[in-house]
């Protein structure tokens, strides 16, 4: 899979089947949750923020779930993340950050907690 829909979809994006083909991914062999791991450690090391820099969170509105990875330094990453309430999920429940020392721990944390891989992609299966 090319880097760039690799990046989108470990972002949490989503590609139809027709756009999936169009782009020439699919099919795809099942990806590997290493390969991943060396991917997106290469995509935190060269931006600030992934997928992307949150906003404070608004009364009224859903809580975004998605955590994020915050590059603080070049060995400084932390990753954010919110939770709403499950009977009301327009009020933050619960916020933590955790920090690592390598780009590698900060993405292996962020595949595992925030899209729960191994396991499948938007549908390509990791292993």
């Amino acid at each position: 899979m090319d880097s760039e829909s690799l990046t989108y979809l470990l972002g949490g994006g989503h590609y139809n089947v027709p756009d999936r083909i169009e782009r020439g991914i699919w099919p795809h062999p099942p990806l590997r949750f290493e390969a991943l791991v060396q991917h997106l450690s290469q995509v935190i090391s060269s931006q600030d923020w992934f997928p992307y820099q949150p906003r404070p969170h608004q009364p009224g509105t859903a809580v975004d779930e998605l955590g994020v990875i915050q590059r603080v330094a070049p060995n400084h990453f932390v990753y954010h993340m919110q939770r709403g309430y499950a009977h009301n999920p327009f009020n933050v429940a619960e916020s933590s950050q955790t920090s690592f020392s390598s780009a590698e721990a900060a993405a292996r944390h962020y595949l595992r907690w925030s899209l729960h891989l191994p396991g499948s992609l938007d549908s390509w299966r990791v292993i």
